[in-house]
């Protein structure tokens, strides 16, 4: 068993990118205005270093051919159902052709990726953003740490994540202004795509919480999370 640690967020339970598909679409994902979020650190068991399933979605500002319109995607054959909602989480239409997922952005709108679990399985949900991790801002990697989705709960992650309390909101911008745009760690060629996969976990109900004392304040900028973009 391969070991981790995974953030649980607070009050509510709240993509992995496969392809390196250039978005010529004219939108992307920016780093939005800073909103509460609350997590702490636990530390928990991967069963196995493979994920179990992964979903891509493709969007853009652009209509597009569909078989025909979706509000959710179901994950390990409806174990899991994604969605991604806007700030009052009305579900966003999504569009599948063939195998593929898309979705239509709107610029200036705000969106958060929603995931319910069906099963009474404890799962961990590892995102990306325009080939970006959702927690420290990396390039997307299997090997990144997730947040946990635990048995008949949902999970709503809103942004990037800036420290333990706050997240910079997703937001549908012009391509120019995306954060992949503006960090070190992000490729104009990932931008118009979203990734999530998942990990099964040892259930368990023995979360213990991270110490939260510093003796240093000064120095207590956290790396792991996302760095804000340059302009």
């Amino acid at each position: 068993m391969i070991g981790l640690i995974s953030l649980i967020l607070s009050g509510c339970q709240q993509a992995i990118n496969t392809n390196n598909t250039s978005n010529d679409r004219g939108i992307g994902t920016q780093w939005g205005e800073g909103v509460e979020s609350h997590v702490r650190e636990v530390k928990l068991d991967r069963i196995n270093d493979t994920p179990i399933d992964i979903a891509v979605i493709h969007y853009s500002k652009k209509e597009f051919m569909s078989d025909g319109k979706i509000i959710k995607e179901l994950m390990l054959n409806g174990d899991v159902g994604m969605s991604i909602i806007d700030d009052n989480n009305n579900k966003w239409s999504l569009y599948r052709l063939r195998n593929k997922i898309n979705m239509i952005g709107e610029a200036g709108k705000s969106y958060q990726l929603y995931y319910v679990n069906y099963s009474k399985n404890t799962y961990e949900i590892v995102a990306t953003v325009d080939g970006l991790d959702v927690i420290n801002g990396k390039a997307g990697s299997l090997k990144n740490n997730g947040y946990i989705l635990r048995p008949y709960s949902t999970l709503s992650i809103k942004g990037f994540r800036k420290n333990d309390s706050e997240v910079a909101t997703f937001t549908f911008s012009q391509a120019s202004k995306t954060y992949a745009n503006h960090t070190d760690e992000g490729s104009a060629n990932n931008i118009g795509v979203i990734g999530t996969a998942i990990f099964p976990l040892e259930n368990s109900n023995q979360y213990k919480r991270a110490p939260n004392f510093n003796a240093f304040p000064a120095d207590s900028y956290n790396s792991k999370y996302a760095k804000p973009p340059k302009y």
